[in-house]
């Protein structure tokens, strides 16, 4: 668990001996989205909320001190608040947890966690007065954070107390629930029957909770649900949304991969769709982070290691927006405003805050025709058409038409393995042809093992400066169907191997940790090869 923690906050930790340039040096103009440096200097930034007259509300913390600040878009004024009480947690815990807001109409009141003093907050906005209850547990971490529907309630998660809690505001008294050692709850979610879903980050599952059956003393009223075929999952954020077909889907995005995982509620994650993210040009891996969703259907994320901001509609589409400060910025935590135009986002390393405007459309349109759920085997290539559309409006059109590239990615986290791919045309110019079709080839590779996977079509092209990629994918699902015989002799698998069950284990938690603190293995990297090359240069 140490080593876990451990790898969580190396990020903050090394980026504060780093010098700035190095990871956010560049701020391009973007059409889509509008960045707002913060009033304050240095490394603290966390969660953000809107309430309802549009204003942006976000969470800074460092070990001695907690600002709430308030955004207001049209004046584009800050107002500070600090947060007085003692630290009372070790420094570490201040860096994984805290930071969560959440904007209470009712009472008028932002809710927010705030590690440090090892509380959950309560901002009264008509009076400016914060009030500060405790967490009976301590360290306990508090991250995640939501009211209950009926609004009577506030729930939050506590990372490192392994509990969630329960604060009751006319008593001010909390009630606690484990959820297991080390099992590290992070975001929760209610979906439309009350149910509370929460992401256990370290137990690679999530908690599915009947509030009315729950007992302080007892796991009455919860369960686990894992991936059926137990491969490294670092659940983080979680929403709950209805699609197309009027059923409830739940998106759980994987911090320690690429992806994000959506699937029916009712099938308790044995049935999904991997929607894989565009490989990062910086980092292996583009490590999603919170989601949330607007009351259409469609979901938004932050990649923290890809520097994009993605978006999912309810038809399946994803389109990702590239962050115009960079290389990495670091945007993990977001929000949405109450209507739906803009999607907030706090950029850590960047110290700065930044909306994505939902109201601007991408002028072109990725389809895949016929069925997307294709089986390969060994036998045949199978053709998948593809159509791109333009949408081009001459007022709005901030996308280059003229050199539109189609590919594939997605699969694994190392991307295509065991399958190759032809595309023909693989570069479309839609300034000529409005409406042009295209097909992948898809065959099965040297490596192939059998399995259920998830390939994106996707479609990129640039905004009009030619240095932010606005990319369309969508998901097809395919079946691998190789005999057994060409699995061995391809790609053993784990029980091909003499695997001691200690040595498996310490496998399996060296995957959280590479999964978890990837982005501060790189930054730490950054930092020695920098300090190196000053001492060669004195």
């Amino acid at each position: 668990m140490v080593l876990i923690l451990l790898a969580s906050f190396t990020l903050p930790i090394f980026a504060q001996q780093q010098e700035t340039y190095e990871l956010a040096k560049y701020h391009r103009h973007s059409n889509f989205i509008k960045e707002f440096a913060s009033p304050l200097h240095g490394l603290g930034l966390k969660g953000i909320t809107t309430n309802s007259d549009g204003n942006a509300w976000f969470y800074y913390s460092t070990n001695k001190t907690t600002t709430l600040i308030k955004f207001d878009p049209s004046s584009e004024k800050f107002s500070q608040y600090d947060v007085a009480g003692a630290t009372t947690v070790h420094d570490f815990i201040i860096e994984l947890a805290g930071g969560q807001l959440v904007f209470d109409k009712s009472r008028n009141v932002v809710w927010f966690t705030d590690s440090r003093t090892n509380s959950i907050g309560k901002f009264d906005v008509k009076s400016e007065k914060v009030e500060l209850t405790a967490i009976p547990t301590q360290n306990a971490g508090p991250m995640g954070i939501a009211l209950s529907p009926d609004g009577k309630n506030v729930w939050f998660a506590e990372i490192t107390g392994n509990n969630i809690g329960q604060l009751h505001p006319e008593s001010n008294k909390i009630t606690e629930y484990f959820t297991g050692d080390n099992s590290g709850p992070t975001f929760l979610t209610f979906d439309e029957k009350g149910g509370l879903w929460v992401t256990l980050s370290y137990s690679h599952s999530i908690l599915k909770v009947q509030p009315s059956l729950l007992d302080s003393d007892s796991s009455k009223g919860m369960s686990t649900i894992m991936l059926p075929n137990q491969e490294p999952f670092s659940p983080f954020g979680i929403a709950i949304v209805t699609d197309s077909t009027g059923k409830q889907r739940i998106f759980v995005s994987d911090h320690g991969s690429s992806r994000v995982i959506s699937s029916p509620v009712d099938s308790d994650l044995k049935t999904l769709t991997s929607y894989w993210t565009s490989p990062s040009q910086e980092y292996p891996a583009t490590l999603p982070g919170q989601i949330v969703s607007d009351k259409k259907g469609n979901v938004y994320f932050p990649e923290h290691g890809g520097n994009r901001i993605a978006k999912i509609d309810p038809a399946g589409l994803m389109t990702e927006y590239d962050i115009p400060t960079g290389p990495l910025s670091t945007a993990v935590f977001s929000t949405i405003s109450d209507d739906r135009s803009r999607v907030w986002f706090t950029e850590l390393l960047a110290n700065r805050i930044a909306y994505l405007d939902t109201t601007i459309p991408v002028n072109f349109n990725l389809k895949v025709s016929g069925d997307n759920q294709l089986t390969l085997d060994k036998n045949g290539a199978k053709i998948v058409d593809i159509s791109l559309i333009s949408l081009d409006n001459k007022n709005n059109s901030f996308i280059s038409l003229s050199n539109v590239a189609l590919d594939l990615v997605g699969m694994t986290d190392l991307g295509l393995k065991g399958l190759t791919y032809d595309i023909q045309p693989q570069k479309i110019d839609l300034q000529k042809n409005p409406n042009v079709g295209s097909h992948f080839t898809l065959q099965v590779g040297d490596k192939a093992r059998s399995g259920q996977y998830t390939v994106m079509a996707r479609a990129s092209s640039f905004e009009d400066d030619q240095q932010l990629a606005v990319s369309e994918l969508y998901p097809i699902l395919i079946k691998l169907d190789v005999s057994p015989l060409e699995n061995d002799n391809s790609l053993p698998s784990a029980k091909s191997y003499d695997i001691k069950p200690w040595l498996h284990d310490l496998v399996n938690l060296l995957l959280i940790v590479l999964a978890i603190g990837l982005i501060g293995y790189l930054v730490y990297s950054k930092v020695i090869r920098s300090m190196k090359t000053k001492q060669k240069e004195l």
